[in-house]
């Protein structure tokens, strides 16, 4: 039988890729969630009126559109900061999840009670729920890294 030996510096580097991974999911998490958010500004939210015109969150809500905004703009600093090995500090991400909890309350309360044309339109608010996934990606993100930081590095 042949046996073959693995260097030392193999075993090491195959070793510290997993965790790798762990420590950069929650900027990646950041990432997605912002571009979602993002993203959804742009889709239709409501089907208002007789005509059934589609209202994007750039023409319903201006209050869940500067929310919406400033969480795309914090989730993309959340991940620039993660991507280029920076800390974050931990009232930054506490800041950062009390805005996306204060994001949440304001598009689930224009969503289901503050809505235009009440259920019918509820129905078909299609870009209000992509909106809930991202806002909430970007919370998990500030979750994950407060609960890394208390856990100790």
């Amino acid at each position: 039988m042949h046996s073959a030996t693995v260097s030392s510096r193999v075993i090491e580097s195959a070793g510290s890729r997993p965790a790798a991974w762990p420590r950069r999911a929650p900027y990646l998490l950041a990432a997605i969630g912002s571009t979602i958010v993002l993203a959804v500004t742009f889709v239709p939210w409501y089907l208002v009126g007789t005509s059934h015109l589609a209202r994007t969150a750039w023409q319903e809500n201006p209050v869940v559109l500067a929310l919406l905004l400033a969480v795309a703009l914090a989730g993309a600093a959340h991940a620039v900061a993660g991507a280029l090995g920076r800390p974050v500090r931990r009232p930054a991400v506490a800041a950062v999840f009390g805005l996306t909890l204060i994001a949440t309350l304001a598009v689930v309360f224009s969503l289901f009670i503050d809505r235009p044309g009440g259920n019918a339109v509820t129905a078909v608010a299609f870009g209000g729920y992509p909106a809930l996934l991202g806002i909430n990606l970007v919370k998990a993100s500030a979750v994950a890294t407060l609960a890394r930081a208390r856990r100790g590095r």
